[in-house]
């Protein structure tokens, strides 16, 4: 089992459950509620659950990897994917001049980038060990 990558699937959780249960009633709740033209308003929402459902596929995938099967590849997509979420959500708010305590999301993945990237790493140098190669 790679341990690195069992941390990196529960910080995904972590980062999934607090925007399902945290962020649903602080953001989409809001939403809802606005006066936002109906098209617009259920667009976001249907976005918002978009993020909802790749966060915890993402939490998933990874501990997936880390306890059922060993997968670099799968793990790769995943860390790709979150690192392209993490360089937009770090770029986005100063873009629109917003600050970071207004608007950190995108600074929440960045451990789960690192541990991720630490893991297939770690995967790596386990493969490469001594006596890790097939049997004769």
């Amino acid at each position: 089992m790679n341990k690195i990558q069992l941390v990196t699937g529960v910080g995904a959780a972590a980062l999934a459950a607090l925007h399902t249960f945290v962020g649903t009633p602080e953001i989409a709740d809001p939403l809802l509620a606005s006066e936002l033209e109906d098209r617009a308003k259920y667009l976001n929402f249907f976005c918002w659950h978009i993020v909802t459902i790749v966060l915890w596929a993402t939490a998933a995938g990874y501990l997936w990897s880390a306890i059922v099967k060993p997968s670099v590849e799968l793990v790769m997509f995943l860390t790709c994917m979150m690192a392209c979420i993490e360089i937009w959500g770090v770029l986005l708010p100063p873009g629109v001049g917003l600050s970071y305590m207004t608007m950190p999301q995108g600074w929440l993945f960045f451990p789960i980038v690192m541990l991720a990237i630490f893991s297939l790493g770690y995967e790596r140098r386990r493969a490469n060990a001594p006596g890790s190669g097939p049997a004769n």
